[in-house]
């Protein structure tokens, strides 16, 4: 009898919905697994934040976003101590970290987004809520220069990544990679550029409705200096079984993920 061989094809397309579920589902059961307390108090960053992150490497930047939604949804029922704030807190603990990493994935094509994106979150970080609304809201300012550049340490090493050759072809580039050390490292990157950026919108609206004062606000970002990269390593070492078990699965690749 004649041997018959059957070649897996590795179509590209977009996450099926199944995938996308069933991410989604482990997204909102992370919800209830804390990693870091919110200084000040009320609620913590549930494991669900590194999950959504991860999820447009596994299931490309639409899958993965999407999936980031209905894991957030997920959590916010499961998990209220997560979502204090609801809603709100859907996008700023699963689908933020989700969409910024997206945009490092295709930063070649989209870094006319990713840049102007970063500024936008830089200036919210720097400015928001002791210069706007500031006083106006009953808020002092904080000693400077120290707390601008403080603040700036979690904006303007992202923005340069993704302003300059590092971030619009290096770091793709490397995330595709078949050269083990420069796909985690470009994993690594990724992941440190977006969380550094995604700090600024979840901790600064927590400091407004907590009334931080300036000496606490000061304080915290000096806290946090250590924690975002150990975040990001924390997602990279978790992020690299899965997308070589997937690559090795001979499933069908989708669009975009890493693997």
């Amino acid at each position: 009898m004649a041997e018959v061989k059957h070649e897996v094809k590795r179509a590209v397309g977009p996450a099926s919905v199944a995938w996308i579920t069933l991410f989604g589902a482990l997204i909102g059961v992370t919800a209830l697994i804390p990693i870091f307390p919110y200084v000040g108090g009320g609620g913590y960053v549930p494991l669900a934040t590194p999950f959504g992150a991860m999820a447009p490497m596994l299931l490309g930047p639409v899958g993965g976003i999407t999936s980031s939604v209905v894991g957030g949804l997920i959590g916010m029922f499961l998990a209220p101590g997560a979502f204090p704030l609801g809603l709100v807190d859907v996008g700023l603990n699963t689908v933020l970290p989700a969409f910024l990493v997206s945009l490092i994935i295709l930063n070649t094509r989209y870094w006319k987004v990713s840049v102007p994106v970063a500024v936008v979150i830089g200036l919210f970080g720097a400015l928001f809520p002791f210069y706007i609304p500031g006083a106006a809201a009953g808020f002092d300012r904080p000693q400077e220069p120290l707390y601008t550049i403080l603040a700036s340490i979690y904006w303007l090493p992202s923005l340069i990544i993704l302003a300059t050759p590092l971030g619009t072809r290096m770091i793709p580039a490397w995330l595709v990679s078949g050269d083990r050390r420069l796909k985690y490292t470009g994993i690594f990157l990724a992941f440190l550029t977006a969380m550094w950026l995604w700090w600024n919108p979840w901790s600064k609206i927590y400091w407004y409705l907590f009334r931080y004062a300036p000496a606490l606000g000061v304080a915290t970002t000096i806290a946090y200096l250590w924690w975002i990269p150990a975040l990001a390593l924390v997602i990279t070492i978790i992020t690299m079984p899965l997308l070589e078990a997937l690559g090795r699965s001979g499933l069908p690749k989708v669009g975009d993920a890493l693997w």
